[in-house]
Order: structure tokens, then C-alpha cells, then sequence
């Protein structure tokens, strides 16, 4: 009778999986630190057992649209990342866009900021200048104005120090969860190499999660659009999905061939992707890492258990 029912269970995952949870693009999901049906870091999301109140975090998505100068690097004075984006110079209508949720209230280090505002979605719109920020619970975008003849931003956005085994998500019991997607740190398996630092000058620049996965896009074209950036594997061997078009290299690693997509490995050290170098021609870089999902992975967490059987029995029921 067991394995009778068992099999019924399994038909049906197949028949509707279309039709069960679906995990939201540029959600976090960090594998070994909570599933998405555990805990999605929504605001007001309910609490797990034992999980300590506490504000939180979540960096969503960042977009620089062709900037003077785009300058991340990771700050591990204040445990988290460092933005510094300018269109002051020659490229004064470029915009750009840093989405976060938070869930109680956080503070933020604005060394500076020139047109830049705060748009809270039900809430509107407001100056951002230097001080400290605080935002309250909802969804925020930090922005610019594209009509103000020049923009610029320099920003600390506090989050977990990178672990000293590699990458993975971060619990901080003291302030509630932590979660910087965006060069911090990776998710899902500690094994990820992790972003030190990313200068691009006249290049698109964007990056969030999609399907569970970190995702990072850098576009230019020709002489006045470079790419520099270190991607570090603190130890042992990680694994990155690549794809590139045209100027793009890395000396220490071995990239597919242009416009083949494939998984390569990350050796043990600092690792220098670079683009439009040679200041020839459009280039594009695409880099991405975390759990692959497949139909019966109802929970985005890289494999089909027990849990994706709860998710769809939980389903079973009238359609609203």
C-alpha cells in the first residue's frame, strides 16, 4: 500500500508542477542556509521556529546603464559592499538602479550622493543626500535623475563578511538574517567563488537572481567601454557558468569558446575577467552560479525530496 501511494504522489508532481510554487525571480535562495519554502525573506513573511525577530535585508538587483565609472568592491571594514557610481563626466544622463527589501529598519553609510533619490514602492519618492539612510519595511529602489546633467552615488551596503570557506549565505542571530546577492556573497554551495571587486567604465552592469541562480551581465562596445574585475575562490575548487562575446578574457581561466555557453572550473585564488581591452569591436560577458533546478525541484533548492512532496501536497485543492 506504501509504495502504491508513493507512486501516486510521483504522477502527480509530474502533472502539476506548472501549477505549484514557483520561485520569484531575483530572490535570493542560498542552498544550506533555507529553503524557499522555509523562508523566502519577504517582508512580513512568518517566522520559522526558533528564528530570532530581527530587521532584515534583502539586496534585490542592480542596474548601471552605461555610467562614467561603476566601482564595487567588497568593504570587509564594515561587512558588507561598497558602491561608488558616477555620470558626472561625459555620460551625464546614464541611469542607474540598487533594489533592496527590508523588513523592519536598516541603516545605510551615504558617503556622498548628487540627483539621487529613493523611490519606496506605495510610499514615493524622495532626495537621498549624504548622512545615514533608514529604510523601513517594504521594497526600495536608489536611483538617479537622468535629467539633472550628472549623477553620483557612493554607498555602504552593510552585509555579511565573506566566509572564510568559500561563498554561501550568511545568519547573523544578533540582526536577523543578512543577504547581499550582487558581487557579496554567492549563493548556495560553499564551494562558490566570490566577487572582491568589479570597475567597469561605460559599460551596462547588471546582476539579481533568476530561478535560484546569481546572475551577473556586462555589456560595452568598442575603445571607451572596459570591464576589470577579481573573482576569488578563498580555497579548494568552485564552478561558474560563462558565456562571452567578443574583447573578453581571463589569463587564469579557461573560457569556452565565444558564444558557448558551458560550466568551467575555479581553481583556488584571485581570478581577473576583463573586457574591451583590446578597444576593438562590442564585447559582452555573462557569468552566473548556484543550484540548477529541474521539474520535480518544486523548491529551487537543486534537488527533488521530501520537501517538494509537502509543496505538493500542500497544492492539492480547489484553484482560487
Amino acid at each position: 500500500m506504501f509504495t502504491k501511494t508513493l507512486i501516486t504522489l510521483t504522477t502527480l508532481s509530474v502533472s502539476i508542477t506548472a501549477h505549484a510554487y514557483s520561485t520569484p525571480d531575483w530572490k535570493p535562495e542560498f542552498d544550506g542556509m533555507y529553503h524557499p519554502d522555509d523562508h523566502i525573506f519577504i517582508p512580513g513573511d512568518d517566522l520559522e521556529q526558533g528564528e530570532e525577530e530581527g530587521d532584515r535585508m534583502v539586496f534585490n538587483s542592480v542596474i548601471s546603464v552605461g555610467a562614467d565609472s561603476f566601482y564595487w568592491y567588497r568593504n570587509d571594514s564594515i561587512g558588507g559592499d561598497t558602491f561608488d557610481i558616477d555620470s558626472m563626466v561625459t555620460n551625464v544622463a546614464a541611469p542607474f538602479q540598487i533594489q533592496l527589501e527590508v523588513a523592519g529598519s536598516w541603516d545605510f553609510t551615504v558617503h556622498s550622493a548628487t540627483s539621487i533619490y529613493v523611490y519606496t514602492v506605495g510610499a514615493g519618492t524622495s532626495v537621498l543626500s549624504a548622512g545615514t539612510l533608514t529604510l523601513g519595511d517594504g521594497t526600495h529602489v536608489i536611483y538617479n535623475d537622468t535629467a539633472a546633467g550628472g549623477s553620483e552615488l557612493h554607498i555602504d551596503l552593510p552585509g555579511p563578511p565573506a566566509p572564510s570557506g568559500g561563498g554561501g549565505g550568511a545568519f547573523a542571530p544578533s540582526s536577523g538574517i543578512i543577504i547581499t546577492p550582487g558581487p557579496g556573497p554567492g549563493p548556495s554551495m560553499a564551494n562558490n567563488p566570490l566577487w572582491d571587486e568589479i570597475r567597469a567604465e561605460f559599460a551596462n552592469v547588471e546582476w539579481g537572481m533568476d530561478d535560484g541562480r546569481l546572475g551577473y551581465q556586462f555589456v560595452g562596445n568598442n575603445e571607451a567601454s572596459t570591464l576589470w574585475t577579481d573573482l576569488h575562490q578563498p580555497g579548494g575548487t568552485g564552478d561558474i557558468k560563462v558565456s562571452y562575446l567578443g574583447d573578453t578574457n581571463c589569463s587564469s581561466l579557461s573560457l569556452p569558446a565565444e558564444l558557448v555557453e558551458s560550466n568551467i572550473s575555479v581553481s583556488a585564488g584571485h581570478h581577473h575577467l576583463m573586457a574591451g581591452t583590446s578597444g576593438n569591436g562590442p564585447w559582452r560577458l555573462d557569468v552566473s552560479w548556484g543550484p540548477e533546478t529541474c521539474a520535480g525541484d518544486l523548491n529551487g533548492d537543486g534537488r527533488v525530496g521530501p520537501a517538494d512532496v509537502m509543496i505538493l501536497m500542500s497544492s492539492f485543492g480547489f484553484c482560487p
